[in-house]
């Protein structure tokens, strides 16, 4: 009696592990119709990777990607659908980080390259907050309004 209720354990172990395994069936054809994930290019320079560090971290919070990644070159293999490619014009660095910046923001669906805007942020510290602080929520927003999509759930 003892085998024959470890032999039924295994068999109902193995059969919910199976049934696991597989996901439900979805067609090839059927799209996705949530958030895109999206990729912050390093622009070239000193602070390149600090910018790009920040332009990742506070762009998650505007709610316009799925995810947010960083890359070295918009030419990197990658799965993200818009890529954002940053290139600082003018920096001052100060005491509290970036006391004056300018940054030329190209932002563009990889399958669409026309999908997306080529557009200048000024950024001025002010209080404790530096000047990519203030770039950073107008990037979002505009972000949000050309690739933002509502989520599914």
């Amino acid at each position: 009696m003892n085998r024959l209720f470890s032999l039924l354990l295994v068999l109902g172990v193995m059969a919910l592990l199976g049934a696991c395994a597989t996901g439900p069936g979805v067609s090839g054809r059927e799209s996705y119709e949530g958030p895109a994930a999206a990729g912050v290019v390093r622009p070239p320079g000193a602070a390149g990777a600090t910018i790009q560090r920040r332009l990742v971290s506070g762009l998650e919070s505007s709610g316009a990607f799925a995810g947010l990644y960083p890359l070295d070159s918009s030419q990197q293999n990658t799965e993200v659908e818009v890529l954002i490619e940053p290139l600082v014009m003018e920096s001052q660095l100060g005491r509290r980080g970036f006391e004056r910046l300018q940054l030329q923001v190209r932002a563009l669906r990889k399958n669409d390259p026309r999908d997306g805007f080529n557009k200048q942020y000024r950024g001025q510290a002010s209080g404790s907050r530096d000047a990519l602080d203030d770039i950073l929520k107008p990037l979002g927003r505009d972000l949000r309004r050309r690739f933002g999509a509502k989520p599914v759930y």
